[in-house]
């Protein structure tokens, strides 16, 4: 087969260009190389242009100019282009174009974006942390002593009373019963976050008013789940799945995020009295066992840095990271499953958070001297947010990244040889590389609480095949007890003292 022939007429002309043989009289203008998002300035009079398109994932080519009109647009294979337009699947290669008419000196720029989105948006929820309400120091502020001195129930005094503390460490612990009954004594603070296992009211103090006590009504998943199934969820949650440390970051991202890639976002019938974020803590639960889903392709372990322009540990995942958005979220128009590790401005390299990543925008930039298929891409990446709750934060999280990474001639990226990547930052709301990017091919939906099952929690909700009306609450909603109501007389799961199970070390690394 002659060459000629191989690459097609007019793409031959800027193949011959870039390899340096020099055209002979009779043969086409040279056309001159504009690089990917690098004005190529000092331009005069009617003259041809290519521009090489590395990706086989397609993108939207933009080329302009500031002085005259662009003629003679062709695609790799010598078929008619319109500037502008998405250039679509395996059409890697050389984009011919022309410049004529201009009058006076110009520059020509050629733009290359890349957005890949999944057809399925992950919907946002909140990681119902592991941990319960507690009483603490405050974080600023304080005297630097303990002054609450005693504890109700089976709460947990974890310092000692009137001793030196630091800011932020706490006091007094829930027990297993999972709420907190010891109220602060003033120079003490207590916090509430909402958890799987709460009551459906919190008594806390109201600090803007002379520390007063106030009820504040709060979300109660696994209350009320048990009082529609009849089940023990809540205490058997609060007994065993309590994170006893001071941070508040462990909890239900895993669940929730691989949930939201795969159901369609909640909607409790109106017979269950149940909130759609109480509906979405069902599913996190359900989820929240990373054995129960099978991973398909991925990029693990990747260092946290953060990356930096040169050399640094980083680097070598370059090529897998931005393959698995491409083939995946861009080719497949798959949402995958993330771990974008912590938030600034003070996130610590062990947090763990997951989303779905459902989005990326990718702009292309040529690296001067090192060829037509080593680029710079900087990438703006989008997942879910796990901390919505009451409709607050209902937006992406939106990180920024920046690397550099050559393709081969198959317009894939080239993972063969690393040595040539560069992750040069990290940006957006994140302060690392993330851990991992995971293709998650199905699940079995069966967490760690044996009371949570899938047929209960698609049966409250109206979005996933479930959502009718159950005879014993024919007439209305239920009317809600509170735990001392609904549990009254009920032994606990664990006695006080009693040592609570861990679950296993793999849940620091897929989820909380």
């Amino acid at each position: 087969m002659r060459i000629g022939n191989w690459l097609g007429g007019s793409v031959l002309v800027a193949w011959l260009a870039m390899v340096g043989v020099q055209a002979t009289a009779g043969e086409p203008e040279r056309p001159i190389s504009v690089p990917l998002g690098n004005p190529l300035a000092g331009q005069s009079g009617d003259r041809h242009y290519g521009v090489y398109i590395p990706t086989r994932f397609g993108g939207r080519l933009t080329v302009k100019t500031t002085e005259g009109t662009i003629a003679d647009f062709k695609g790799p294979r010598g078929t008619p282009w319109r500037n502008g337009e998405e250039i679509g699947v395996d059409q890697q290669g050389w984009y011919l174009f022309k410049i004529e008419g201009s009058k006076n000196p110009y520059t020509v720029e050629a733009s290359f974006v890349q957005l890949g989105e999944s057809l399925k948006r992950p919907w946002n929820f909140y990681y119902w942390p592991t941990k319960a309400d507690s009483i603490h120091e405050p974080w600023a502020g304080g005297n630097g002593r303990v002054d609450t001195m005693e504890r109700k129930g089976d709460d947990v005094m974890v310092a000692t009373p009137g001793g030196y503390i630091p800011p932020g460490q706490d006091i007094v612990l829930a027990g297993p019963n999972g709420l907190l009954e010891t109220l602060p004594a003033t120079g003490d603070d207590a916090t509430w976050f909402p958890n799987l296992f709460d009551d459906l009211f919190w008594l806390g103090p109201d600090k803007e008013h002379n520390n007063q006590i106030t009820r504040f009504q709060t979300q109660a998943p696994l209350l009320k789940y048990d009082q529609i199934f009849g089940t023990q969820a809540r205490q058997w949650e609060a007994a065993f799945s309590q994170n006893r440390e001071i941070t508040r970051w462990p909890g239900h991202c895993l669940g929730g995020a691989v949930a939201s890639i795969t159901f369609n976002e909640p909607q409790p019938a109106a017979w269950t009295g149940m909130t759609k974020d109480e509906l979405k803590a069902l599913y996190a639960e359900l989820g929240e066992n990373h054995y129960n889903h099978r991973i398909g392709d991925y990029a693990t372990e990747i260092p946290p840095g953060p990356p930096r322009m040169g050399l640094d540990p980083c680097d070598q995942r370059v090529a897998r990271v931005h393959a698995m958005l491409e083939t995946h979220i861009r080719g497949e128009h798959k949402a995958l499953l993330g771990n974008l590790r912590a938030f600034p401005p003070r996130g610590t390299i062990n947090e763990v958070w997951n989303h779905g990543i459902y989005k990326y925008i990718a702009t292309y930039q040529s690296v001067p001297g090192r060829g037509q298929r080593a680029v710079r891409l900087k990438v703006e990446l989008h997942a879910n947010s796990g901390s919505m709750l009451n409709g607050q934060d209902n937006q992406d999280r939106v990180v920024n990244y920046e690397y550099i990474l050559v393709y081969g001639l198959d317009g894939r990226v080239d993972e063969t040889n690393t040595s040539a990547d560069d992750w040069i930052s990290v940006g957006g709301e994140a302060l690392f590389a993330p851990l991992n990017l995971l293709e998650v091919l199905d699940s079995r939906w069966s967490g760690h609480n044996p009371h949570v099952t899938e047929a209960n929690v698609r049966s409250l909700d109206m979005a996933n095949g479930g959502g009718e009306r159950r005879l014993r609450f024919a007439g209305s909603p239920p009317i809600f007890r509170s735990v001392a109501q609904y549990e009254a007389g009920r032994a606990p799961m664990v006695a006080e003292g009693e040592e609570r199970p861990r679950r296993g070390f793999f849940r620091t690394i897929f989820g909380r």
